[in-house]
C-alpha cells in the first residue's frame, strides 16, 4: 500500500486490527496514530541510540531508515551536461511535458517532498501561496502522474519522459535491475525518516515483537546498507561495515519545522490536487 493510504486503513479497522506491524511512511502520519491511540509503545534498551528525529518520545515508534529524496533521472534521456542540480532546475520550460510524478495523495514521500517545498518557497517569499506558485510551474512541466511506484518506473524507463521526484533508494534498487536511472540529491532536499511501530490491541503482539527486534538489529541493519541500500538511523553501529559510499555520505537536509508540516500537508495537498494537479 502507499504510506498516505495506510493511516486510513489503521482507523478503519481499530476495533479489530487487521496488521501486527506498520512499516513505512511518514513520520507525520505515525505521530497522528499515537495521538489517536492506534499504535501499541515499544522501546526495548537499543532505542536510546536512535537520534531524536527517529523515535517517538513516548516508544510509539522508531525509524529503521533514513531517505533523502532526489530529482531522479532516465540517463537515455538526459545528457550529463543539462542535469538538473536544484528544485528550481524541474522548472525550467526545457522539462515541459518530460516530467512524471507519483500521484501525490496515496504517496506518503511524495506528501511529504510537496510540503517540504510549500515550506521552502514560503521562507524564500514569505508567503504560502508561494509555494503553490512553485507547484503550479512543475506541475505545468508535468505530463503524466503515475498510479503506483511500478508504473512511475515502467514510464520513466521509456523514451518519452526524462525526470521525476523520488527517493534514493529505489533510484539504486531499481537501476539494479537494469533500469536506466540515475538520481540528484539537491543540496537542500528532504530526508525522510521511515518509522516502524506494533499496532495496538493487534492480534499477533509477540510475533510484533519478534518481527520489530529483526527489523532493527544491527546484522539487518547492516545486511540492508549493503544489499538494499538503505541508510539506518541507528547511531551504535560498527561504520567500518557500511558501504564505502554510504560511510562518505554528506548530506545536508532542508531545515524543515516538522510540527508545521504535519499539521498542514494534508489540507496543502487537498488544495494542489483541486486547485493544481493536471490544470497547467
Amino acid at each position: 500500500m502507499g504510506g498516505g493510504e495506510i493511516l486510513t486503513r489503521i482507523r478503519a479497522e481499530k476495533e479489530r486490527p487487521g496488521a501486527d506491524v506498520w512499516w513505512g511512511g511518514s513520520a507525520g502520519d505515525f505521530n497522528r496514530a499515537e495521538a489517536e491511540g492506534l499504535l501499541e509503545p515499544y522501546a526495548p534498551d537499543w532505542t536510546k541510540n536512535l537520534p531524536d528525529d527517529a523515535k517517538s518520545p513516548s516508544g510509539a515508534w522508531v525509524a529503521t531508515f533514513r531517505t533523502p529524496e532526489v530529482i531522479m533521472y532516465n540517463t537515455k534521456n538526459v545528457k550529463p551536461g543539462e542535469l538538473p542540480a536544484t528544485w528550481d532546475d524541474l522548472l525550467d520550460p526545457k522539462w515541459k511535458g518530460r516530467i512524471v510524478i507519483r500521484d501525490v495523495r496515496a504517496s506518503a514521500g511524495m506528501k511529504t517532498v510537496f510540503g517540504a517545498l510549500i515550506i521552502r518557497e514560503q521562507s524564500r517569499a514569505g508567503s504560502i501561496d508561494a509555494g503553490f506558485d512553485f507547484l503550479r510551474k512543475l506541475d505545468a512541466n508535468t505530463g503524466f502522474y503515475a498510479a503506483n511506484p511500478e508504473v512511475l518506473f515502467q514510464t520513466l524507463s521509456g523514451d518519452r519522459y526524462a525526470l521525476t521526484i523520488w527517493n534514493q533508494v529505489d533510484a539504486l534498487l531499481e537501476k539494479d535491475k537494469g533500469r536506466p536511472f540515475g538520481y540528484v540529491i539537491p543540496e537542500d532536499t528532504a530526508v525522510l525518516v521511515e518509522p516502524i511501530a506494533l499496532v495496538k490491541n493487534a492480534p499477533n503482539p509477540s510475533g510484533a515483537k519478534l518481527f520489530h527486534d529483526f527489523v532493527n538489529s544491527p546484522e539487518q541493519l547492516l545486511f540492508m546498507a549493503r544489499e538494499n541500500h538503505r541508510l539506518p538511523t541507528r547511531a551504535d553501529l560498527p561504520q567500518d561495515q557500511l558501504p564505502e559510499w554510504m560511510k562518505d555520505m554528506k548530506l545536508k537536509p532542508m531545515k524543515l519545522d516538522w510540527a508545521y508540516l504535519d499539521k498542514n500537508v494534508d489540507k496543502w495537498i487537498a488544495r494542489w490536487d483541486a486547485e493544481i494537479k493536471g490544470k497547467h
